[in-house]
């Protein structure tokens, strides 16, 4: 653990060295300055994979149906993202949590918990969902802008702890947990994009939130404290999908076949 937080120091320095670089975003089109290009991410990932393996080595090993799914699945999703310059790769976790994230490139991890409650739509919008955040760089951007922080902070104060770095914390884990609901936002429309590309129905998305929202609830309470989840209240999250479905499917009603040289000139919608 000791050399693997020496390795990813060494990167992060490297990094900030190396000074910005644009970089076209897939999955908006728009240029961003980053400091950790695409050969640094796949060096983060594979340094993030070696630990998590030797962690998952010690423990049971998932079913080999379970992995064949995840796979199948989740390589028709990767062929049709955005992003191409990383290996997608998906892994099963023995694990009863119904939970699913992202580490740095593509590397994709599921719970057995999640695999076994969800329908292949369902599981489907899920590892889209984990690759959208892979396409968007989302978790990139995050440790990029928590070096920032890091690296102003101790310029700032020396690494001396304060009432003002306190405060300053604390608006810190707000603007950061903002940026955290957004990007799950982002992940959500491009889930839906990319199951629908991918010939999955992209109502599995719907369907697994509303499955979350009924087994974890969702009241007053979340709705009062939602500037300090990371995470967006499903009712949010369920909106928007239905907003990108109908999007979709009103994209679709407009394509029109060839009218045809003799007979019924009306153009017809697409079934």
């Amino acid at each position: 653990m000791q050399n693997a937080h020496r390795t990813l120091g060494f990167l992060a320095w490297m990094a900030v060295l190396a000074g910005c670089a644009s970089y076209q975003n897939p999955a908006t089109g728009r240029f961003e300055s980053v400091l950790i290009d695409t050969s640094a991410e796949a060096a983060l990932a594979r340094l993030a994979a070696a630990q998590l393996q030797q962690q998952l080595a010690l423990g049971p090993k998932p079913p080999a149906a379970y992995v064949e799914r995840v796979r199948t699945l989740g390589g028709r999703i990767a062929a049709v993202a955005d992003r191409k310059d990383v290996a997608y790769r998906f892994q099963v976790i023995p694990d009863t949590g119904v939970n699913a994230f992202t580490m740095f490139g593509g590397d994709v991890y599921v719970f057995t918990g999640l695999i076994e409650k969800s329908t292949d739509d369902e599981l489907a919008c899920v590892l889209a969902h984990e690759v959208g955040h892979a396409v968007a760089r989302h978790g990139v951007k995050a440790l990029q802008a928590n070096l920032g922080y890091g690296i102003l902070m101790q310029a700032a104060f020396q690494g001396q702890p304060s009432v003002a770095t306190q405060v300053i914390d604390t608006a810190f884990n707000l603007v950061h947990n903002g940026f955290s609901r957004r990007d799950e936002l982002q992940a959500d429309l491009l889930a839906v994009r990319y199951a629908h590309r991918a010939g999955y129905n992209p109502e599995g998305m719907i369907t697994f939130l509303q499955k979350l929202q009924q087994e974890r609830g969702e009241g007053p309470m979340e709705a009062a404290t939602v500037y300090w989840r990371t995470h967006p209240l499903y009712k949010d999250r369920i909106a928007l999908a239905q907003a990108e479905i109908a999007r979709l499917q009103g994209q679709r009603a407009m394509v029109r076949p060839p009218l045809a040289a003799t007979g019924d000139q009306t153009p017809k919608e697409q079934p």
